[in-house]
């Protein structure tokens, strides 16, 4: 049981209108490393045409695979996934999601808490920066100075993180950071007492059925696991993971993770509405953007074309674990951005046409894709911070 009760969230639920009573074909999870069951499109309520339709048009714009789930089953794949789903690839920041997922195991079985400050598994942090929470680095609300050239460049990032000055109070502002994640992989790994990539191995990629050696994750100069990118995976097994969510942490006959953090991890936060623990999220309606030279609101879902209940594990060049509850739909797709037109513009509209394809539900369709615009400033010392950047370099 877990160590602590979770604060009831309430989500936006998608309204959609099911227009077919008939019993839709489900698939059980997949047992050990075997594969997903597949089942005819059609039988999943979808259409066949369309939707091989939307994942050649996601391939053709530099997708190198495009996996769609429903009800458990593989409905689609594109044309290209034979070659390419078993290829590990970096999974950037989807990475950080796993993080979140490896989190939430640890709170699951009581060795964790969410608002545990830090301290309580790394004493050597000062006062201030050991109070910071585990809440807190989830949901990206440290207070921390960010700047990305610093961020990429540390060579002890834990010992970095701790060193970083406030440049807001802990739990009041989002800014999308990265060492503050492999800083919580950190308090993972000593609450749970052993090294990261063995428990993630153990307590959730074995129990997916995603084999030790189909994996591998990177760490920085002193060792330890670089927790909020560099995890390299087959996209077929990201729909494992995207599986699990959808279950809301169960799979087969165990509860992997506890189904309410599962629902807080997809739940806006004050501070973001499109963000809650390491996952973008259309609960909110509203989100603040990642980009640290472009900080912007935008008054809008995380991804227009989806609905409200949708979520996602979000990485850099296109990767993506999108769940939507209310279709009982997973998406996974990898690779590089479009060659062409921007990417928001192919991901919007490749995602509409999937879910033009569902036949059982009415999805509205939110028509063609018009860029969201927010308020937001560009700030060159954001982005290249020379006080934090020679900071990196000494760690």
């Amino acid at each position: 049981m877990c160590r602590r009760l979770f604060a009831s969230v309430a989500v936006a639920i998608a309204v959609v209108v099911p227009t077919s009573a008939e019993a839709a074909t489900t698939c059980a999870p997949p047992t050990g490393p075997q594969e997903f069951q597949r089942a005819a499109p059609e039988a999943l309520g979808l259409d066949a045409a369309k939707l091989r339709s939307a994942t050649r048009f996601m391939a053709s714009h530099s997708a190198l695979s495009v996996r769609v789930y429903r009800h458990g089953c593989l409905a689609s794949r594109s044309h290209l996934d034979p070659y390419t789903e078993h290829v590990r690839n970096n999974v950037w920041s989807v990475t950080k999601g796993v993080t979140a997922l490896l989190t939430g195991r640890a709170i699951t079985q009581g060795k964790l808490g969410l608002d545990d400050p830090i301290a309580r598994y790394l004493p050597e942090a000062d006062d201030a920066h050991g109070a910071i929470t585990v809440r807190q680095l989830l949901t990206q609300t440290s207070g921390l100075r960010f700047s990305w050239s610093s961020d990429v460049l540390a060579r002890d990032a834990v010992g970095y993180t701790l060193t970083l000055p406030f440049k807001h109070r802990p739990g009041t502002y989002f800014e999308y950071a990265q060492t503050t994640v492999t800083l919580l992989g950190a308090v993972v790994q000593r609450a749970v007492g052993e090294d990261l990539q063995a428990y993630a191995h153990r307590e959730l990629f074995a129990p997916l059925g995603i084999p030790r050696h189909h994996w591998t994750w990177t760490r920085d100069a002193t060792g330890q696991t670089q927790a909020y990118a560099f995890l390299f995976m087959p996209p077929k097994h990201l729909g494992r993971v995207g599986q699990l969510l959808l279950s809301e942490g169960r799979w087969g006959p165990q509860q992997l993770i506890n189904p309410a953090y599962v629902r807080e991890l997809a739940a806006p936060t004050p501070t973001n509405g499109g963000y809650g623990f390491l996952t973008w999220t259309n609960a909110g309606g509203w989100l603040i953007t990642a980009t640290a030279p472009d900080r912007r609101r935008i008054d809008a879902p995380f991804i227009p074309t989806a609905p409200p209940d949708a979520y996602a594990f979000v990485g850099f060049l296109g990767q993506l674990v999108l769940v939507i509850p209310s279709l009982d739909m997973v998406i996974v797709r990898t690779g590089l951005p479009p060659s062409s037109g921007q990417t928001s513009d192919i991901d919007y509209e490749g995602i509409r046409r999937i879910l033009q394809a569902v036949t059982d539900v009415d999805v509205p369709d939110p028509g063609p894709y018009t860029p969201m615009r927010g308020s937001g400033s560009f700030s060159l010392a954001s982005w290249l911070d020379l006080e934090t950047l020679q900071l990196a370099v000494r760690r």
